[in-house]
């Protein structure tokens, strides 16, 4: 890449979570024009440092103390959901899921709830419908303990339930948005594919736990559009920049479908899988409909391991992008 003029004159307009400073010309020569895009990081937000437990492959958690002020973009009223079906799911780790699809107000899109163990139910998926028949109800997932052939009623069956003891921990939950490239076709540009891994690791553990995916690829800007922003990395861009180039914001992605889902499966005070403080006050709500009580870091693998992880220079850069462009509270170890 020989200048900035390669690349379109025009902008993204100016939105969350960018703020309000100069930009100053990179080493790579990108400028997006005109210069006043601000890429800063907030000078509030500290990485604390990364302590490893006596177990190397599980990140210790972090209290939560004080929530980030949520940003202005959140909405007053949260979008309605539903859980229209509920399936088992056995998995090849041996762990039993129970995917739950979900559909809202807000968009078209099929969201999904993962929940790992028998307890966590939803509200919406439960409450009885209109002239359906208890055949019906087993089919959509609406029944308790485990379906067998012959079985006759979605009530019955409470034997079957697993033995649980009074819960006095809040769950852990892991908000992910869906990523092609990470989780399909084993990209190296980013984690994605190996932050779902891990967050289905600890919660296979504990045999507890929700992973809300979200359809919202390429941090809201679609597959079509994040492949474009891969070019302009490898023209040199960062991902934000990339982004930025393309006319969309660095991160366009909403978390108030999954704030509506976790108060559907009654999950009012979660522990957090996540780097992000932005996420962390998206997900409680603008009226702190939901509590995280722990924030999980999500420390990669290659960071704390000798062996395994995603090792690659685009990776490196991705990571790096977050922290100092994007305030993700993670520090990287000497």
């Amino acid at each position: 890449m020989s200048s900035s003029s390669e690349f379109p004159s025009f902008l993204s307009p100016r939105i969350s979570p960018q703020r309000d400073t100069e930009i100053a010309e990179d080493s790579t020569g990108l400028k997006p024009s005109p210069s006043n895009l601000d890429l800063s990081v907030p000078p509030t937000i500290i990485s604390p440092s990364f302590t490893p437990d006596t177990v190397p492959s599980t990140p210790v958690p972090i209290p939560v103390i004080s929530t980030p002020q949520p940003s202005d973009g959140l909405p007053d009223v949260l979008p309605e959901v539903e859980c229209i079906v509920r399936a088992r799911i056995p998995t090849t780790s041996g762990t039993e899921i129970f995917l739950h699809l979900y559909k809202n107000t807000l968009d078209s899109k099929e969201h999904l709830a993962i929940v790992f163990g028998n307890k966590i139910r939803s509200k919406s998926l439960d409450r009885v419908r209109e002239g359906e028949t208890e055949m019906d109800r087993m089919i959509r997932g609406a029944y308790v303990g485990r379906l067998y052939p012959g079985r006759k009623t979605s009530g019955e069956d409470q034997t079957i339930q697993e033995d649980d003891t009074a819960k006095d921990s809040a769950t852990l939950v892991r908000i992910h948005s869906e990523c092609y490239t990470g989780e399909t076709a084993w990209s190296a540009r980013c984690d994605c594919g190996e932050q779902l891994d891990e967050a289905a690791r600890l919660m296979s553990k504990e045999n507890d736990g929700v992973v809300v995916y979200l359809r919202q690829e390429g941090r809201g800007i679609g597959l079509s559009e994040k492949l474009k922003a891969y070019n302009l990395q490898d023209l040199g861009a960062d991902t934000v920049t990339a982004n930025l180039l393309l006319r969309h914001p660095a991160d366009a992605r909403s978390y108030s479908l999954a704030t509506a889902i976790l108060l559907d499966l009654d999950q009012t005070e979660i522990r957090l899988l996540t780097n992000n403080p932005d996420k962390i006050a998206a997900v409680e709500g603008k009226h702190r409909e939901i509590k995280v009580r722990e924030r999980v870091p999500m420390v990669p693998i290659a960071w704390r391991m000798n062996s395994g992880g995603i090792r690659s220079k685009e990776v490196e850069g991705y990571l790096k992008t977050k922290i100092e462009r994007m305030g993700h509270m993670l520090d990287k170890p000497l």
